[in-house]
C-alpha cells in the first residue's frame, strides 16, 4: 500500500463515529424511498368489498348482543321461578302451622261422615281422621263419634248430629246434641267455644251437653260450670246438676239433673277407648267415675293403696266404662259397690 493510501485509510478510520452511522442512515433511507417509488401507490378495496365487511362485521355484533339478552332473559325467568317455588314453600309451611289440624276422629259407631270446607261432598269418617277450620261431620240416625281436641278435650256428638269448625277454637252445633269432657288435667280448655242458637257456650274444666231442641237450645252441666253469651237477653251461668232451656227469644228456664242420670247414658257409649295396659288401677276408676258421673270412693285406706300400686294389662277396647268395670275389677283383688250415687271401691278381704 502506498504511503498515500495508507494516509486516506488512516483517515477514514479515524472519522468520528456519529458522522459515519449518519452517512449509512442516509443509504437506508435513500433505498426505501426508491423502492416506494417503484411499488407506487396502495390499491383501495372497493365499495362492494367495504359494504360485505360492514354488513359482516354488524351482524357479528347483532348476534352478540342477541346472545346477551337470551342469557339475560334466561336469568331472569330461572331467578323467577326460584322466587316463585320459594314463595310457595313459605305460604304451605305457614299453612300448615296455622292450620295442622282441629281435631280427630276417635271413635266412630253408625254413620258418620265429613265434609272438607262448604264445597266438597260428605264422605264417610275414618278412626284418626284430621279435621282442619272449615270442615263439617255428621252422624245419622244410628250414628255416634268422639273427637279428640287439642289439649285433651274430648267432644262427643250424638245421633242426627251436625257441627262445623269454625277454627281451633270454636266449633258451631248446627243440629242434634254434643257433650264436652274437657278431661281431667289442666290444660286451657276453656278457650274452646260452643256455638249454639242461644248463643257461646264456654266452660271452666267440666263436663256438659248443648243439644238443639225445637225452638229452643238445652245445656246440661254434668261437671264444672259453664258460661253462656246469648245471642238475646243477659249472660247466664250453670254449675254441676243444672240445666238451662234457652228459648230462641232469649227467655230461660233453669232447671235439675243429677250427673248420675241415665240421660247421660248416650255420652258413655260414645266415649273414646281407654287403654288400660301399664296403667294403674286408680286412673281407670277415675276415668269410670267419670264416665258414669258417680264419684268413686275407697272403703278403707288399704284399698285406696292397693288401687294405687296394682297395675292393669290388657285392653277394654269395644265395651263401655260400666261393662269395662265389671270386666276389670275381677282381675285385681279389689270390688265395687254402686251406693247412693257412689261407686265404692274394697278389698276382697274387707268384711
Amino acid at each position: 500500500m502506498s504511503a498515500f493510501d495508507r494516509e486516506n485509510s488512516d483517515a477514514a478510520s479515524s472519522a468520528p463515529l456519529s458522522s459515519r452511522a449518519s452517512g449509512t442512515r442516509a443509504d437506508d433511507e435513500s433505498g426505501i424511498a426508491r423502492v416506494l417509488r417503484a411499488a407506487g401507490g396502495r390499491a383501495q378495496p372497493s365499495d362492494s368489498m367495504r359494504n360485505a365487511v360492514r354488513e359482516a362485521v354488524r351482524a357479528e355484533w347483532r348476534a352478540t348482543i342477541a346472545k346477551r339478552r337470551r342469557r339475560h332473559v334466561w336469568l331472569a325467568a330461572a331467578a323467577s321461578v326460584a322466587v316463585a317455588a320459594f314463595a310457595l314453600w313459605i305460604s304451605r309451611s305457614l299453612l300448615d302451622t296455622q292450620d295442622a289440624g282441629v281435631a280427630s276422629v276417635s271413635r266412630s259407631v253408625g254413620v258418620v261422615e265429613s265434609r272438607e270446607g262448604s264445597w266438597g261432598g260428605w264422605h264417610s269418617a275414618t278412626t284418626a281422621q284430621q279435621l282442619h277450620s272449615g270442615d263439617s261431620l255428621f252422624t245419622g240416625a244410628d250414628g255416634r263419634a268422639a273427637l279428640a281436641l287439642r289439649d285433651g278435650v274430648s267432644l262427643r256428638l250424638d245421633h242426627d248430629t251436625r257441627i262445623a269448625f269454625v277454627d281451633a277454637g270454636r266449633v258451631d252445633v248446627l243440629a242434634g246434641a254434643v257433650y264436652v269432657n274437657s278431661g281431667t288435667t289442666p290444660n286451657n280448655s276453656e278457650h274452646l267455644q260452643v256455638g249454639t242458637p242461644a248463643g257461646i257456650i264456654r266452660h271452666v274444666g267440666t263436663q256438659y251437653e248443648a243439644r238443639i231442641l225445637s225452638g229452643a237450645t238445652r245445656i246440661r252441666v254434668r261437671e264444672g260450670r259453664v258460661d253462656v253469651i246469648p245471642t238475646h237477653g243477659t249472660a247466664q251461668s250453670a254449675r254441676m246438676g243444672e240445666q238451662l232451656i234457652v228459648a230462641a227469644s232469649g227467655g230461660v228456664e233453669r232447671g235439675a239433673i243429677a250427673p248420675s242420670d241415665a240421660e247421660w247414658s248416650w255420652t258413655a257409649s260414645a266415649a273414646p277407648p281407654f287403654d288400660i295396659d301399664g296403667r294403674p288401677v286408680r286412673e281407670f276408676l277415675t276415668w269410670v267415675g267419670r264416665e258414669v258421673g258417680r264419684e268413686i270412693v275407697f272403703a278403707t285406706p288399704a284399698s285406696e293403696a292397693e288401687a294405687n300400686r296394682a297395675v292393669l294389662s290388657g285392653s277394654v277396647s269395644g265395651l263401655d266404662p260400666a261393662e269395662a268395670l265389671a270386666a276389670v275389677l275381677p282381675t285385681t283383688s279389689l270390688h265395687s259397690i254402686e251406693r247412693d250415687g257412689q261407686i265404692v271401691i274394697a278389698l276382697n278381704t274387707d268384711p
